[in-house]
């Protein structure tokens, strides 16, 4: 068999992540979701991107600079997709509960870095909630969504508006690897339940409102977006560049936060 990956925690043996902890105090924690993204795309989108990108980061970074890619968090929060079959959400509580626990188990171990690389807009608040929590814990702690990093390239690569499995979401899974039902893809651009106040798209200008609805008050596909425009290579540019980015980053977040102590628990009385 082939040699696993040596960043990924889960192939290792405890011995092989013990000595692999003293050589390094970052752990990236890839989080996504199940949830529907359209006639083309699985429910798994958002999982493979975010544990496609936090491979690939760490094999960019290694061995420069070592890290721990822990087991994908496949599940988030998703309530607004709900109305769509096989759609599967967590509570924001039950989210920012297992980040904690999570950060905190390998913080016993000596991390003293997480870096949660996040493929779903959903779970932003709830993964800042969390690692808030780790930060006051004493973790160094940062949330990246690759497609905040290559935003510039974004607007010059895809049809807007930039939403969900759209021409943006389509390119870029398509050229990591995702299964794409080509025949299935659409065009809709997604309804505005109050026009020109609630658009969907998540590079709107002001003025611009986020009600609280389900995605079918702005779509009935699932789709929102140009899905039909998308193509591999316009994927590939953009998720290179995310990767570059991103590892350039952690580069120098390395060297920060040395000799911060492990938090510990406290127990309940």
């Amino acid at each position: 068999m082939p040699a696993a990956k040596p960043f990924l925690l889960a192939k290792m043996t405890w011995p092989e992540a013990k000595a692999l902890l003293t050589e390094t105090d970052i752990a990236i924690i890839p989080v996504g979701s199940t949830e529907q993204h359209g006639p083309a795309l699985p429910l798994d989108t958002d999982a493979f991107e975010a544990e496609q990108f936090a491979q690939a980061v760490a094999e960019r970074l290694w061995p420069k600079v070592k890290t721990i890619v822990t087991p994908l968090v496949s599940y988030g929060v998703s309530p607004h997709h709900m109305p769509f079959a096989g759609t599967v959400t967590l509570r924001a509580e039950t989210l920012i509960d297992l980040i904690v626990d999570i950060g905190l188990s390998l913080a016993k171990h000596g991390v003293k870095k997480i870096v949660v690389m996040n493929s779903h807009g959903g779970n932003t608040p709830a993964l800042s909630i969390a690692l808030r929590k780790l930060h006051d814990a004493g973790l160094w702690c940062v949330q990246i969504a690759w497609w905040e990093i290559v935003a510039d390239l974004v607007k010059q690569t895809f049809m807007p508006p930039y939403f969900h499995a759209d021409d943006m979401e389509t390119s870029v899974a398509w050229s990591l690897g995702q299964r794409v039902l080509e025949d299935k893809r659409v065009d809709e651009p997604g309804r505005e339940p109050i026009p020109g106040y609630t658009r969907a798209t998540m590079f709107a200008e002001a003025p611009n409102f986020s009600p609280v609805a389900d995605m079918t008050a702005y779509t009935d596909s699932g789709t929102i977006g140009f899905a039909k425009q998308a193509d591999r290579t316009k994927g590939k540019k953009v998720a290179e560049a995310a990767v570059d980015r991103i590892a350039a980053f952690l580069e120098q977040a390395a060297v920060l936060g040395k000799g911060v102590d492990a938090p510990q628990r406290k127990r309940r009385s």
